[in-house]
């Protein structure tokens, strides 16, 4: 018996021997997928490329320091350090975690992450018993236990310090590197549209109203994802030079603008549209708060910077410009150019800087000013600005960071083109939305929408709880995962400055 006993720490170090072997096998024969779920994992993501190269390293060197008779407690000590480093990162997993990553590669990855945590205490119950057993040790086994506490108890904190520092990294100061949430859509159903030249207009219960970029007055009603139906729209101003018409459909409310004119059209019934007596400003975009009420992004020439603006219906304070809310650091016309975005259910204005790394969240009536980042770390545009011989300025091929957006109930949506850490060729052949706290600096994840090919033409909006995109002539409804909609919040924002302008 006694005989037997003493071989048991053999046969344990065989056991993590054959066990880290083909761990690292199978890591190196399948490293960049290793890579990508490292950067998935919420815990570890700030130190992907570090801990991957590390880990394989670890591995490598506890086999071979337990293959041999004078290093082998050595390498029981590393075999019972890894594990437990192992599970307590199963632990943070299970109980701090968003959301739960993909698991580890091989035979392991059949294992879901609660029979995993039981694997691995049964391999440190291992690795103690044959440190105890060891004939090699020398320092008394009182000593040998205060040894594998302490050590578990260093591995424990160093653990939640590195957890602790991953977070802030990713969500405040991130090299650009994004954590891709697991299964967040479920497609629900498509629609062929037949054009690639539709836009979101807006929704009216489950019908989608759609705007088109080759017919201005047309609007293309979905019903349901099942059937189409097509109506003109009858402006009752007929002499204008309509250049950059757009229209947006709220609840039963139509309307079509056009800030190079300006005007603004509005009907509830759909076909005949009135022009409207609000306050006349030229306008870059615009987005509809209320019935007496819009927030514009337009130009202000005083200033000489892109600004942020309220249009109100009639009376003398009509049109209320804010050359303060948009930043700028030299240039103030292409600069600060961004998404304007209002979000009904908290009654949030959003702006999404096109060319740098951050938004600015605003109340309705402009008066309070919230700055966030995102993850990409461009912080200063480039433009890539040339001076033309009549005095005017001309972008050449700038860098865009944040492509297009949509605010949804305390989320922001981003789509973005850029590529993040280890990444490679994810971004060819799908859509990247990443996503962020509107009420604090918070980076919620990132989605993956699937995508044919690279370049093809692509807008996309939130309803109802659902995605939905037009991919070149596809209408695609997507359906959000209970990881998605935690985020959401419930309600719709009051009218918050109405009876500040009457």
């Amino acid at each position: 018996m006694k005989k037997k006993l003493t071989q048991l720490p053999v046969w344990i170090a065989y056991f993590f021997i054959l066990l880290f072997c083909y761990a690292a096998i199978s890591k190196i024969l399948d490293f960049e997928n290793f890579q990508v779920q490292i950067a998935q994992s919420p815990l570890l993501s700030a130190y992907a490329v570090v801990i991957t190269y590390g880990i394989l390293a670890l591995e490598l060197l506890v086999c071979f320091l337990l293959i041999f008779r004078k290093t082998r407690i050595a390498g029981l000590f590393g075999a019972y350090i890894l594990m437990v480093l192992f599970t307590v990162y199963i632990y943070l997993i299970l109980n701090f975690s968003e959301f739960i990553p993909c698991s580890c590669g091989g035979i392991l990855e059949k294992m879901d992450w609660n029979t995993h945590l039981i694997f691995n205490i049964v391999c440190i119950a291992f690795a103690v018993s044959a440190i105890l057993l060891a004939e090699e040790i020398k320092i008394g086994r009182s000593k040998t236990i205060i040894t594998l506490i302490f050590s578990a108890g260093l591995c424990s904190v160093g653990m939640f310090f590195l957890y602790q520092k991953s977070e802030y990294l990713i969500k405040r100061d991130n090299g650009f590197q994004r954590r891709f949430l697991q299964h967040p859509i479920l497609k629900d159903k498509t629609y062929d549209l037949k054009l690639n030249s539709y836009y979101f207009a807006g929704f009216n219960a489950d019908t989608i109203y759609l705007g088109n970029y080759t017919a201005p007055a047309l609007l293309t009603k979905v019903f349901g994802m099942k059937a189409v139906a097509q109506s003109n729209l009858s402006l009752d101003h007929k002499d204008l030079r309509i250049r950059r018409p757009m229209i947006e459909v709220i609840d039963s409310v139509t309307y079509f603008y056009d800030g190079t004119v300006p005007i603004i059209f509005e009907g509830t019934n759909i076909i005949n549209l009135k022009e409207q007596n609000i306050g006349k400003t030229y306008f870059r975009k615009i987005r509809n708060l209320d019935k007496d009420h819009f927030v514009i992004a337009a130009y202000h020439r005083k200033r000489q910077i892109q600004t942020l603006g309220i249009l109100s219906r009639g009376g003398k304070d009509s049109v209320m410009l804010k050359p303060e809310l948009l930043d700028k650091m030299q240039e103030g016309f292409f600069e600060p150019d961004g998404d304007l975005n209002y979000d009904r259910s908290t009654g949030k204005i959003v702006y999404v800087y096109h060319y740098k790394n951050k938004f600015m969240v605003t109340d309705k009536s402009l008066t309070s000013k919230q700055l966030y980042k995102t993850i990409d770390t461009v912080t200063i545009p480039k433009l890539g600005l040339s001076h033309l011989s009549n005095g005017n300025k001309k972008l050449n091929n700038p860098l865009i960071i944040n492509k297009r957006s949509f605010a949804y109930k305390n989320v922001l949506f981003i789509e973005s083109d850029r590529r993040g850490k280890l990444e490679k060729d994810r971004g060819r052949r799908s859509i990247i939305l990443d996503l962020y706290s509107t009420s604090e600096q918070k980076y919620l994840g990132s989605i993956s929408v699937p995508n044919r090919n690279e370049g093809q033409h692509v807008q996309f909006t939130v309803h109802d709880n659902c995605l939905y995109l037009i991919i070149e002539n596809e209408l695609i409804r997507y359906r959000f995962a209970q990881n998605i909609m935690q985020h959401f919040i419930s309600g719709e924002a009051e009218n918050l400055n109405q009876s500040r302008h009457q």
